[in-house]
């Protein structure tokens, strides 16, 4: 699989590395993976979130994937639960395909998440309010 999770219970934290193409059947299918599998238990509703995707090959997103990506995540937002999500991307391209994605998901009535995007995962980690001293420890 392409994505790759690693869990910080100390900063409350989970971050995921996407490696290889990002196409919208790989993305969406990571996405409902990683909902079922982590989002869903209790104990990592609060937890905030980085996506890493400066090591993919390619982003061939589009913008219908990108629709349903923000309805799958919107609904695996906990009700009342406030967390941030940072993507961090390396490209243009994907820094307007992020901003595209943070546009539809807060457009989604149920959304609970406030979202970011950066191009460094020093800035994405900063405004989840870590500090970067930590960042070794959690990213692969």
């Amino acid at each position: 699989m392409p994505a790759s999770h690693k869990i910080d219970d100390v900063l409350g934290l989970i971050v995921t590395t996407w490696s290889g193409a990002a196409s919208d059947a790989a993305v969406i299918e990571a996405l409902q993976n990683y909902c079922k599998d982590i989002r869903s238990q209790p104990k990592y509703r609060a937890y905030h979130e980085l996506v890493d995707f400066t090591p993919a090959t390619e982003l061939l997103l589009t913008s219908r994937g990108i629709v349903e990506l923000s309805r799958i995540a919107a609904k695996a937002d906990g009700p009342g639960v406030k967390t941030k999500l940072a993507i961090i991307v390396s490209s243009s391209l994907g820094y307007g395909l992020g901003r595209m994605y943070q546009i539809y998901r807060n457009m989604v009535p149920s959304a609970q998440k406030e979202l970011g995007v950066f191009k460094t995962y020093r800035e994405g980690l900063k405004w989840i309010g870590h500090e970067y001293d930590v960042e070794p420890s959690i990213r692969q």
